[in-house]
């Protein structure tokens, strides 16, 4: 494949979103494994204001945080209008000693590599879809469905996926609170008469984000005020005893059927794995994928202690994780590389599904490393890619009102 036959990438990430750190790493490590002869990348940088920024600089992880002005970042803007004749296109104004200069930057498809909100949640989709831009990974509606636990739940209890039972508040209007024997009683409604221990978290954000153990009701309140910070809806869950954590990644392959990667079983200090467990324990022994992408601190979900395929897992809780993975997939109609993570009692062997990534923590290539047969980066972000040109081949549609016969005006 020649040089101009290559297609432009844009990769956004960052984003206005409590993960824009961890997005940092995903974005600058996908970036990493694509293929020089096929692609050329675009990296497209979101600040937490949600400005896009474009440079090279933004491939230097040593760069970060970001200092647009220092670093001579161009700020971007999307047209939304170039995609209905032609390629996508990214632009910036450049200013001249006699009006500006826009120079543009048009791309072929674009990659959302933004973990939790405002861009794993199916806001940006919606925006791509807006605008005819062909992209990577989930539709709107699969995205936004997986980012709500509670309604991801909801949906898979209809196809007999084991879930925990679940309690879903909404944040009180202002003005108001949520009264202590109020809780009490939707507690003892949902989960029984003695809940305790358990965990709290907001419903709407990724994996590990805001989670916290309540031990009794002042913990409980406790975590749910600070959830509501965070987001306007709280999941409360059993804390499951004698906890083990499973997590693994499914996709879709050309022909259709589903294929699963490695299942991996993290390492934890404590009872929960929380965000700075998972993302900021750092490893030196954590996979560099180039001088760009730099070594210190931590290579995101890389770098967390696991374990592979663990040996005490039995072939019918094997089976359990990877059919209940597929089934969950299949039901959302997801797309991409889709980490489904899992939550389990290791002494009565019981399963329960605890939510899905959409946007995985370095897309969950690891897992297909240590699949078999092993898949690697560089052919992960080729299928991801593929699937996102075909997706949007296969969804696009007519707006025309003649053609639905719903026209008005006109002759």
């Amino acid at each position: 494949m020649t040089a101009t036959n290559k297609k432009n990438i844009a990769v956004f990430f960052g984003g206005r979103s409590v993960e824009h750190d961890v997005s940092v790493l995903t974005a600058l490590q996908f970036i990493e494994a694509l293929s020089p002869l096929k692609y050329s990348p675009l990296p497209v940088y979101v600040d937490p204001l949600g400005q896009f920024w474009g440079g090279e600089a933004l491939l230097d992880r040593s760069n970060y945080p970001i200092d647009a002005e220092k670093m001579a970042l161009s700020q971007l803007h999307l047209d939304i209008s170039a995609s209905q004749g032609g390629n996508p296109l990214l632009y910036t104004e450049r200013k001249k000693l006699f009006g500006s200069e826009r120079i543009e930057y048009p791309f072929d498809l674009a990659v959302p590599a933004i973990h939790g909100s405002n861009g794993e949640d199916g806001t940006l989709q919606g925006l791509f879809d807006f605008a005819a831009i062909p992209y990577a990974g989930c539709r709107p509606l699969a995205a936004s469905s997986t980012m709500d636990k509670g309604f991801t739940k909801h949906i898979l209890r209809t196809v007999s996926v084991p879930c925990l039972p679940d309690l879903i508040l909404k944040r009180p209007k202002k003005g108001t609170y949520l009264e202590d024997d109020h809780l009490a009683a939707l507690l003892k409604e949902a989960l029984g008469s003695t809940p305790y221990p358990l965990i709290v978290k907001p419903c709407n954000l990724g994996s590990s984000v805001g989670v916290a153990k309540a031990e009794d009701p002042d913990d409980c309140m406790a975590a749910i005020l600070s959830a509501f910070r965070m987001d306007h809806a709280v999941i409360i869950e059993p804390f499951v005893q004698n906890l083990t954590e499973y997590n693994i990644a499914v996709r879709r392959l050309a022909d259709g059927s589903l294929e699963t990667s490695a299942i991996e079983e993290p390492k934890r200090g404590s009872d929960l794995l929380d965000f700075q467990e998972k993302y900021m324990q750092g490893s030196k022994s954590g996979k560099k994928l180039g001088h760009k992408t730099g070594g210190s601190a931590s290579e995101g979900m890389v770098s967390l202690g696991r374990t592979l395929n663990p040996d005490h897992l039995s072939k019918v809780q094997i089976n359990q994780l990877q059919e209940n993975a597929k089934t969950a997939f299949d039901r959302l109609d997801l797309a991409g590389s889709v980490r489904i993570d899992f939550l389990s009692n290791r002494e009565t062997g019981e399963i329960w599904l605890n939510e899905i990534n959409t946007i995985p923590g370095s897309f969950a290539y690891f897992l297909w490393e240590a699949a078999s047969p092993s898949f690697s980066f560089l052919e992960l972000t080729d299928a991801i890619i593929q699937e996102g040109f075909q997706l949007t081949k296969e969804r696009s549609a007519s707006t025309s009102s003649a053609l639905g016969n719903a026209s008005i005006f006109g002759a």
